[in-house]
């Protein structure tokens, strides 16, 4: 399939989503406040670039939103694999684990930032604790089905030769496990997105969750749809230029 064949493909649903958009809200749910057409929010997104808002400056609160999402989602990303790398070899490790993740996963992530809250109060400890315990649970899990999938003549050949644990870990497990690392790597980092702006909205002075937050109180939807689509322009430009690349690499690497 050609290069503009596939563009266009991609494109289709975008241009109808729009279509029907626009549609809906100048014809059927005619409420601009509540429910805001195309070029309201496209005025909105303008407004925003421009570093024009009713809190300060836009751009403060969104370095301040990636520094938390960036910071918190490496830790977890470095906490996970390492945990995940010890489960997949050692079933004990995975047992004494698996309850605390699942847990972790399954108690929704407002609960787990309404505890964080109780207990450091309104800080930056706060979305970061939240974050790093939530996105450490699928980075294991990820990281530990990896590792089961590594070929045990491989393991054989280790122990053969007596390699140590961190010569295992840099040069067998990890390159064996890349291509489950990025995809835990493209989960998490979305699942973060999400994650982050809940705790601003509850706990946290600046970011722009409490930019959400307050065009939410005073029932102004537009702001709160141009703040999606940014974060949604900025996670996929991430997945296609960094996660993307990276997958296609380890790819033509293990063909080779």
């Amino acid at each position: 399939m050609s290069r503009s064949r596939r563009l266009i493909l991609n494109a289709a649903p975008v241009a109808l989503f729009i279509g029907i958009w626009w549609f809906v809200t100048n014809f059927v749910l005619v409420q601009a406040r509540l429910y805001p057409p195309p070029l309201a929010v496209a005025e909105e997104i303008v407004r925003i670039f421009s570093n024009e808002g009713p809190l300060g400056e836009p751009y403060t609160h969104a370095a301040a939103t990636f520094f938390r999402l960036i910071l918190s989602w490496g830790i977890a990303f470095v906490i996970g694999t390492l945990l995940g790398v010890l489960a997949g070899r050692k079933r004990l490790v995975f047992d004494f684990f698996a309850n605390p993740v699942w847990i972790a996963m399954a108690v929704p992530s407002v609960v787990w930032v309404f505890i964080f809250l109780v207990l450091f109060g309104i800080d930056n400890i706060v979305p970061i604790s939240a974050l790093v315990l939530l996105l450490s649970a699928p980075v294991f899990l990820g990281t530990a089905e990896g590792v089961r999938a590594v070929p045990s003549d491989l393991i054989e050949m280790c122990d053969s030769y007596k390699i140590g644990p961190w010569q295992r870990l840099t040069h067998f497990f990890l390159p064996c496990i890349a291509p489950y690392m990025v995809a835990n790597a493209r989960v998490s980092f979305a699942l973060g997105i999400r994650i982050v702006l809940i705790a601003e909205v509850i706990g946290l002075p600046n970011g722009i969750g409490i930019l959400v937050a307050y065009w939410s109180d005073t029932l102004y939807m537009a702001p709160i749809v141009a703040w999606g689509i940014i974060l949604m322009a900025a996670g996929m430009a991430i997945d296609h230029l960094v996660f993307g690349p990276l997958q296609r690499r380890i790819r033509r690497e293990s063909v080779a």
